[in-house]
């Protein structure tokens, strides 16, 4: 017999809704949604393409489902929230970045809030990482389809380890930066942009199998008076790779202001 499918009330049909929900779909695992009625062209969108139920109003979402995967715009998210009467029953999951948990329990008056960090775009393939904290059996079981979990023990782990978000989307920056250099030399933008994806995906993929630390690693492709070598100290002396622990530092000290 098939098992149940249980219902997770969305509210925000964005682009990260419309990537978990594509993922979900991916592997045929055992939810169904309903979607706010907010982003009323996707929202259409995303009902027609996998068959999904939109709610006739927030409140008529938080009624009907209750487990809650929040994906709202940070900067009125709190305001949309403090308008909604929660359920006791209601079993919330933010991805809001920049919104603490504690805020939102403030807004909510939820005891079971739980929040995650994800990629985004990798957890619609079903291989991106998701953070969860406190730990929830339903909701791991839930993030676990879209790629590996992350537990966080405390709130502070989690801070710190939700700065990837900004990492994953920078990446892809860097990626088509140096991409650039190499079609700017006369590559072609396919040739060029395989090149580098390939590249880099090998070698994490190597580094992911392997017992070796990054270190320990570095120190057999980094041979003295190589190109890597001179590569990296050029990038020491214009302070490029100090830039990005920069950026970071600012990303989580903006984050832990927040109360």
């Amino acid at each position: 017999m098939p098992k149940a499918l249980k219902k997770i009330g969305i509210l925000g049909a964005g682009q990260l809704a419309e990537f978990i929900i594509t993922g979900i779909n991916k592997v045929s695992a055992p939810f169904d949604f309903m979607l706010s009625p907010r982003s009323h062209e996707r929202g259409l969108n995303l009902k027609n393409k996998f068959n999904l139920e939109i709610a006739e109003s927030n409140q008529h979402l938080l009624d009907s489902c209750d487990m809650v995967f929040i994906c709202l715009p940070s900067n009125n998210s709190l305001s949309i929230l403090s308008g909604l009467n929660f359920r006791k029953e209601n079993n919330i999951l933010s991805a809001i970045a920049g919104i603490t948990r504690a805020a939102i329990c403030r807004t909510t008056n939820c005891k079971e809030v739980h929040t995650s960090m994800m990629p985004g775009y990798a957890n619609a393939s079903n291989k991106g990482p998701s953070l969860l904290f406190p730990e929830n059996s339903e909701w791991h079981e839930f993030l676990s389809f879209l790629g590996p979990v992350f537990e966080c023990k405390t709130e502070k782990e989690f801070n710190v380890a939700a700065v990837i978000g900004a990492v994953s989307g920078a990446s892809f920056v860097l990626f088509e930066t140096l991409s650039n250099w190499f079609e700017n030399n006369n590559l072609s933008s396919k040739f060029s942009q395989n090149l580098l994806l390939e590249t880099l995906k090998g070698n994490i993929e190597i580094a992911l199998e392997s017992d070796e630390t990054l270190s320990e690693i570095i120190s057999k492709v980094a041979t003295p008076g190589g190109i890597t070598e001179s590569l990296v100290n050029q990038l020491h002396q214009k302070e490029a790779l100090s830039s990005w622990l920069g950026g970071m530092d600012t990303i989580l000290n903006n984050n832990s202001s927040k109360k």
